[in-house]
């Protein structure tokens, strides 16, 4: 029997695995290698020790981004892994047969990434890091930590609106009515759109900023804590080191966690698993991260109550 006729998990038991992996990261960024360590380990831990992986560093450029997903379609790896929706999207656009294994798409059903969480159906499963609810929450926590908000905005990019809506707008503007919050969407194309944002929030008093997630956050979070420090604007991230540096909170997933468990599926599918039917999977927890400096920098007395749910206090 020809090799290429083998189904793909048989292959690469006979052959050296490969599986190449696109990252939202410039290749230096220390979260990036991280997270790309943690993804090698676990396939180590799995057995897959003389797997080849490439990793591929997209950054938060688009262009170059599909050019990556262009070339590691063009080398048909056994499995492809994607970090995040815009390295999903790229790679999903080319291929409808090379095995992906995602994490952080947030609607993979809505995106039409998959049939359904359960029976992915296709060549595409993996593991989600957000969810809609969380656009309510974030606000919530943030009125927690400041009782005096009146305003907040809640900054996102278009890569995580589904058919012209933002994935969190809708949890959003009910906890905001809810609250007694007038909220804003701000949709930010480039670094450059970010200040103004800021700016407008500080002029108006008693308001707030949420960082919704994604490739956009990843590359621009360290600049708008720099810019909420300079305004003074309590800030809420999703994404958890930008509280270790300097944001007010996050809440959100533990990332780590996901890319270990991709990997576990990786192997399966190594194995001879198909992604039609390893179903689509949430974060099992997520942490809240105070940061007491930055509160006590804005004049805040963060309640005890909300420390006490804290997973992670930066003092």
């Amino acid at each position: 029997m020809a090799l290429a006729a083998w189904p793909r998990g048989a292959r690469a038991q006979a052959q050296q695995a490969h599986v190449t992996a696109l990252w939202p990261f410039a290749a230096d960024d220390a979260e990036g290698r991280a997270l790309s360590a943690a993804f090698h380990a676990a396939l180590r831990d799995h057995g897959q020790g003389a797997l080849r992986v490439e990793d591929q560093w997209g950054g938060a450029d688009r262009e170059r981004t599909r050019m990556l997903a262009a070339d590691l379609v063009a080398k048909e790896p056994h499995v492809i892994f994607t970090y995040l929706s815009a390295q999903l999207t790229a790679v999903s656009a080319l291929t409808s047969k090379i095995p992906i294994v995602f994490v952080g798409a947030s609607d993979p059903v809505g995106f039409g990434y998959v049939a359904s969480l359960q029976r992915p159906g296709g060549n595409i499963t993996g593991f989600t890091l957000y969810e809609s609810s969380l656009g309510g929450k974030w606000l919530a926590a943030l009125k927690e930590a400041v009782p005096t908000l009146r305003r907040v905005t809640l900054l996102a990019n278009p890569s995580s609106e589904i058919r012209g809506s933002n994935f969190y707008a809708d949890p959003f503007r009910s906890a905001a009515a809810a609250l007694g919050i007038e909220p804003a969407v701000a949709m930010v194309q480039s670094t450059v759109d970010i200040e103004p944002v800021i700016a407008e929030l500080a002029r108006q008093g008693d308001a707030g900023l949420i960082v919704a997630p994604g490739t956009f956050s990843e590359a621009n979070g360290d600049r708008i804590v720099a810019l909420a420090a300079g305004h003074r604007i309590p800030t809420v991230f999703a994404i958890r080191r930008f509280a270790n540096r300097g944001g007010l909170m996050s809440y959100g997933p533990d990332t780590v966690e996901a890319v270990r468990r991709a990997a576990a599926y990786v192997d399966r599918i190594l194995h001879g698993d198909t992604p039609a039917t390893l179903p689509v999977q949430a974060p099992t927890k997520f942490d809240l991260v105070v940061n007491l400096k930055t509160a006590r920098s804005l004049g805040l007395d963060v309640s005890s109550a909300l420390l006490a749910q804290a997973d992670e206090i930066v003092e």
